[in-house]
Order: structure tokens, then C-alpha cells, then sequence
């Protein structure tokens, strides 16, 4: 389902919906793609500390402080960064949440290979996309909250972001981290070219089930 670009708030509402209905055995897997009013989210391991402007700050500038279910620290969402949120039951994906993890962060990878920049996906407190020897400079985040094995949130990749809005947080409580965008090593790339790639490279990623597409 294509949301286009939507308020965090009122797309978190839509999120929350979907999740309880496969909680309750309705509906079906649903993927959500869209892009963010400028947002800043905190997830159950956030700290404030990490916010390094007041909440004031940022009403000043227009950007909304959400704290919310995912796992995961704090992050900022905007209009220059495309987000998946795959609303899925993990029952029909092994039950593997480690497995789902990590092919969400292999489905970004995948993309900005096609725009030939180098990438590493990294799992524990580092979970994200990552420019490959540049220790900082974050492409991607990665964030879920599962219950039941039923999952939401999921993964926002960073097109071409608004630097001065990113630059409020430090990125996941990491020192020293740089919210990075395609952009910046890309050139000149479209949403839409990006899109459609991320799209496709999840379906290949995800096709099948639990018995997913191609391997890394």
C-alpha cells in the first residue's frame, strides 16, 4: 500500500490497525511504503540524552517528537527518506525474526548496490545500513516490534535527507554517527527510481514465504 508522504502519527494509527487484525487472524500481510513528515521517533531503548535539542527546538522547526513500541533507539524520520513497513505474520516466514531482520537489512543493501555505492548490513546495537569503511556514516535504520509473531515498523532508507533535521539526534545513541543519504554518493536519484527498486528487491528478498527469495 502506497501512502505517500503522510504524517508519522496518523500513519502509526493505520499501522497499529493492521497489526491487530493478523493479531487477530484478519486481514492479510500487508507492506506499507511511504514517506514521513519530519519526525523523530524513540523506541523503547531511546535516550533523551540522545535528543540534543529540546523538545521546544523542535516544534520550532516543525519537527514532531513521537515515542513509540519498536525496539531500537531514537531516530528521525523525513520527506527525503522512503520507509517499508511490512505488517507480516513471521509464522508464514520460519519463525525467524533474526532471519526477517536481516533481510530487511539485505533488501537496502540491495538497492543502493544498483546506485553503486558499497554497504554493509550490521546487526546488534549497530543494526542498520552502513557506508562500508566509513565507521559513522549511516545509510538505513531498522527498527520492529513482534508480537505473537506478527511484526511492525520495519525499515527507512535515506534518499536524500534534510541534514540539518537529522543532524537533532545523535543516531541510535551511536557517537559520533552521521545520518547519510544516497544522495550524497549517489548524485541526483529520484524517489521514484529508488521506489521501485526497494519494491522489487523486497519482493525478491521475500517472495515465497518462509522459504524466501535468493540467498545472500
Amino acid at each position: 500500500m502506497d501512502c505517500g508522504l503522510s504524517s508519522y502519527r496518523e500513519n502509526y494509527e493505520l499501522q497499529k490497525e493492521l497489526f491487530t487484525q493478523r493479531l487477530e487472524g484478519q486481514g492479510e500481510d500487508t507492506l506499507l511504503i511511504t514517506r514521513h513528515d519530519p519526525t523523530i521517533t524513540m523506541g523503547k531503548s531511546g535516550r533523551m540524552a540522545d535528543l540534543l535539542v529540546s523538545k521546544d527546538h523542535l516544534a520550532s522547526r516543525g519537527v514532531e517528537f513521537v515515542e513509540i513500541n519498536r525496539g531500537g533507539g531514537i531516530t528521525y524520520h523525513g520527506p527525503g527518506q522512503l520507509v517499508l513497513y511490512p505488517i507480516f505474520d513471521l509464522r508464514n516466514y520460519g519463525k525467524d525474526l533474526r532471519e526477517f531482520v536481516r533481510r530487511l537489512g539485505l533488501v537496502a543493501k540491495d538497492v543502493v548496490e544498483e546506485f553503486g555505492l558499497d554497504a554493509e548490513f550490521r546487526e546488534g546495537d549497530e543494526i542498520g545500513l552502513w557506508i562500508r569503511g566509513k565507521e559513522r556514516k549511516k545509510l538505513g535504520s531498522l527498527g520492529l516490534r513482534v508480537k505473537k509473531w506478527v511484526a511492525m515498523h520495519g525499515l527507512a532508507l535515506n534518499v536524500s535527507l534534510d541534514k540539518e533535521k537529522a543532524g537533532l539526534i545523535r543516531p541510535c545513541g551511536i557517537g559520533g554517527a552521521e545520518l547519510v543519504s544516497m544522495s550524497d554518493f549517489a548524485g541526483n536519484v529520484t524517489f521514484d527510481e529508488v521506489k521501485e527498486i526497494l519494491l522489487t528487491k523486497f519482493s525478491c528478498r521475500f517472495s515465497g514465504g518462509g522459504r524466501y527469495g535468493r540467498q545472500a
